[in-house]
């Protein structure tokens, strides 16, 4: 098996398959994502499964399975994969290259949004999560890096690398807890089973992120973030802006209420309320 050198830069020029590897997007806790180059002169996105991983039967079952969900959802609001395989042993799958760059990019660039586009963004990134719910499956890792931007400003949801299937195996053990700890669910932490509701309380937090600046309980040290997210009520999302309708944080924070069953019935359903608390069509 090769090696990924000392870091995921030392590939760069090298070929997996037909595609020259350009650029490192982003490193995560199971690969690398390269900007590369096609054959026909395309350029995409390869996520390639790390060394360490690529053994574990666990992971690469859930890496083939990210790239099997992908491929059965048409949607515009997730990323298609276009292309899968296996180069010295590590698996790799392609998506269409997305041109602006992640949520999480732009928060940092440009701070907090304002309304209109956090209803857009909303409505657009729950459009893709129906999609992929409709399809079995619970995303279970929604956060600004898996919401990739055109430049436009059209949103996608992608990464299902942590994707659950509710229709078929379960590929963590009972009680373990995946995903990332600013947008983490309370049944996700306690490793209850999660369903959509799991997503939206996710996709809550990352409205939250927008509204503020910060994720909502990105203030607490280490752990007690979780703790945060069982027991703490978030504060106010749009304190001392005063370009927020009245009413917006209440509608904003129904996403993120501790019990799933008190959270609105779908993403859509989250995206209207903020909408008609904003006053603005979805």
């Amino acid at each position: 098996m090769s090696s990924f050198g000392d870091k995921p830069e030392d590939r760069l020029g090298s070929s997996i398959g037909q595609y020259r590897l350009d650029a490192v997007l982003g490193v995560g806790g199971m690969g690398v994502v390269y900007c590369a180059t096609a054959g026909d002169g395309t350029r995409v996105a390869l996520k390639l499964v790390k060394e360490d991983y690529a053994s574990d039967d666990t992971f690469r079952a859930r890496f083939l399975r990210e790239a099997r969900i992908a491929r059965t959802i048409d949607n515009p609001h997730v990323v298609p994969v276009t292309d899968t395989g296996e180069h010295e042993g590590l698996p790799y799958l392609t998506e269409r290259f997305i041109e602006g760059g992640t949520l999480h990019d732009k928060l940092v660039r440009d701070g907090r949004l304002d309304v209109a586009t956090m209803v857009r963004l909303c409505s657009e990134v729950a459009d893709g999560l129906g999609a992929l719910w409709a399809a079995g499956m619970v995303h279970r890792d929604v956060k600004p890096q898996n919401i990739l931007l055109e430049l436009d400003g059209a949103a996608h949801i992608t990464d299902f690398g942590l994707a659950k299937d509710t229709r078929g195996t379960v590929l963590t053990l009972p009680g373990q807890a995946l995903g990332s700890m600013d947008y983490m669910s309370p049944e996700q932490i306690r490793g209850d089973p999660v369903t959509a509701a799991a997503d939206i309380y996710a996709l809550g937090c990352v409205m939250f992120e927008c509204a503020r600046g910060r994720a909502p309980f990105s203030d607490r040290p280490g752990m007690r973030v979780l703790w945060a997210h069982l027991q703490d009520e978030p504060s106010d999302p749009c304190e001392g802006r005063g370009d927020v309708p009245a009413g917006f944080s209440e509608a904003l924070l129904l996403a993120m209420r501790k019990e799933p069953a008190e959270r609105p019935k779908s993403g859509l359903d989250y995206a209207r309320a903020l909408s008609e608390a904003a006053g603005i069509p979805a």
